[in-house]
């Protein structure tokens, strides 16, 4: 879903969820860390220090028990649904099911069994409360990593996409927040943006994706997918430099094509400012290697690349006026977000063509290359 959908729950003067607004512009919610340590060991029976931690709209704490085990305990916004809670904690139970090497948060459950026990908001708002592991590691953010690393995490993300294939709920005929395949709704967003020409740039991007891709796209199977796998959702070790150590946030999933999946994970890989497009390319050829692209999703990579990078500008852009008091953290990407969609307007057609296919195994690709 693009931010701005009219579709999207918000909350009442009630504290309950009405049928319009946006998730992502309400306001954001507070709980104390004495309030959470009590919820902390009234249901899951944990004593633990809690540290807390930055969040888009749910509050967010660290956990650290006393024999030195972590996890991450997070209060959700009233504003999201429970069919979308529920969504996200079944697939999180699906992929430790699936493939339990992957080093992803694990699902820990209260005394009682809930998985999402309800709690109870100052003035009155219902809040869902969810405990997970802690993956140790470093946010990537900031880093550029090797293309050994690219390579390996996109292989995970084909995994995840891969066990996730079948996986069936409710919330897929629902609105979601970050929804690619409705990135045209960002249209009337762009005029945020103060300079003409970076305001012409993005507004040519959207629409494009409305006329040129979202048809094609429509066509392509749909599943659920991590749909956010930017630096601050990557984690790595020093000890370790060529290889991930996690993936964490699975706060934004939806039902979207995969090929939706790879080219989010790919817009923020293009982060080196000697080359941008390097850092895209091996991690699309991990993804390919582990798990191989048909040619026509190969055909939509860099326009829904372009896509996301422009989507990422305008919300992070009109939600740091909303939200001045948020500003920095709601605007840490968009510099290089910026610097990677103009690299992108400047690369013709046939460099980018000639440098994607030499970094898959053409031979692998169903159905032959795109004419």
């Amino acid at each position: 879903m693009s931010p701005g959908s009219k579709d999207q729950p918000t909350v009442g003067a009630d504290g309950t969820a009405t049928a319009s607004g946006d998730v992502l512009d309400a306001p954001s919610i507070d709980v104390s860390p004495g309030d959470a340590h009590k919820l902390l060991e009234a249901r899951f029976g944990l004593k633990a220090t809690l540290t807390p931690l930055a969040g888009e709209r749910d509050r967010n704490f660290r956990a650290t028990a006393a024999d030195g085990r972590r996890y991450l305990l997070k209060f959700t916004h009233p504003a999201e649904r429970e069919a979308v809670t529920d969504f996200q904690v079944r697939a999180l139970t699906r992929l430790a099911e699936r493939d339990p090497a992957l080093p992803i948060p694990r699902v820990v459950r209260a005394l009682d069994g809930d998985p999402a026990p309800g709690y109870r908001l100052d003035g009155g708002r219902h809040s869902r409360v969810r405990l997970s592991t802690f993956l140790a590691g470093t946010p990537l953010a900031g880093h550029v990593s090797s293309t050994a690393f690219r390579h390996t995490l996109g292989k995970w993300l084909a995994r995840i996409d891969d066990a996730l294939a079948d996986f069936r709920h409710p919330v897929a005929d629902q609105r979601m927040p970050w929804d690619l395949q409705r990135a045209h709704e960002l249209l009337p967003q762009t005029a945020c943006l103060a300079e003409r020409e970076s305001r012409e740039l993005i507004h040519q991007r959207l629409a494009a994706f409305d006329k040129q891709l979202r048809p094609y796209l429509a066509r392509l199977p749909r599943q659920p997918v991590h749909n956010d796998l930017n630096g601050h959702n990557v984690l790595f070790t020093p000890e370790e430099p060529d290889c991930p150590a996690g993936i964490i946030d699975f706060g934004d999933m939806l039902f979207a094509p995969r090929i939706v999946d790879l080219a989010v994970a790919a817009a923020y890989q293009m982060n080196d400012p000697r080359d941008p497009l390097a850092g895209a390319l091996a991690l699309i050829a991990g993804y390919h290697r582990q798990s191989a692209l048909a040619a026509a999703e190969i055909e939509l990579l860099r326009g829904l690349i372009e896509t996301r990078l422009a989507m990422a500008i305008t919300v992070s852009t009109h939600r740091a006026l909303q939200h001045p008091d948020n500003a920095a953290y709601l605007l840490r990407n968009t510099a290089v977000s910026w610097r990677a969609l103009r690299y992108c307007t400047d690369l013709s057609d046939t460099t980018f063509e000639r440098r994607l296919y030499a970094s898959l195994d053409d031979n692998a690709i169903p159905g032959g290359l795109p004419a």
